[in-house]
């Protein structure tokens, strides 16, 4: 044996002790258990700030349904803001979490008068279905989180500015020309 085996902490009262006073009590309102590999995978150890605070509202939302909806959680926009994510950057630290892995996202649709939010769940846990967790989070490299940080983050920010936006266009061609046009600037100069 060891000498960690030996010691106090590994039985006995201390070991119980130990136990009882580091695993959750009865009393609190839930808890998530989030692993060690978790921890200290690429995915996570690169996220930025604002994926942070994303991922960890989305366990908040997660705990308060007693870990039984992950797949159907609902975080507003509001709310993350409300929990300290950057407004403009709501939809970018989603797209963080969503590429490396940690979780998944079902896009909400708007129209006739009604919305409907994005759903969430987190891939390193399992589903309201009975589903085991996914941990698609593994398949995050170093190299991915970096692609993520210079290219892709730019790709992404396009294509959200194209998805859904209609051009503007006049209602009838003004009758005025403008009050300075390039050519009397020419003339002025």
């Amino acid at each position: 044996m060891s000498a960690v085996q030996k010691d106090r902490t590994c039985k006995g009262k201390t070991y119980n002790l130990v136990r009882k006073h580091t695993k959750p009590s009865a009393e609190e309102n839930g808890w998530q258990w989030l692993t060690r590999d978790f921890m200290e995978s690429d995915a996570f150890r690169t996220l930025s700030g604002n994926a942070h605070r994303v991922l960890f509202r989305i366990l908040i939302e997660h705990v308060s349904h007693a870990a039984l909806c992950n797949g159907r959680l609902i975080v507003t926009h509001t709310q993350f803001i409300e929990y300290g994510v950057t407004g403009e950057y709501v939809a970018d630290a989603t797209g963080e979490l969503e590429f490396k892995g940690i979780i998944r996202v079902q896009r909400g649709k708007a129209g006739d008068g009604t919305s409907h939010p994005n759903t969430y769940r987190l891939t390193f846990t399992g589903d309201y279905e009975g589903a085991p967790a996914t941990n698609e989070w593994r398949r995050c490299t170093m190299v991915m989180a970096k692609a993520w940080s210079t290219t892709v983050r730019k790709q992404r920010a396009e294509q959200r500015g194209k998805l859904g936006r209609k051009k503007k266009t006049p209602l009838r061609t003004s009758e005025m020309s403008p009050l300075r046009s390039s050519e009397m600037r020419k003339v002025s100069q």
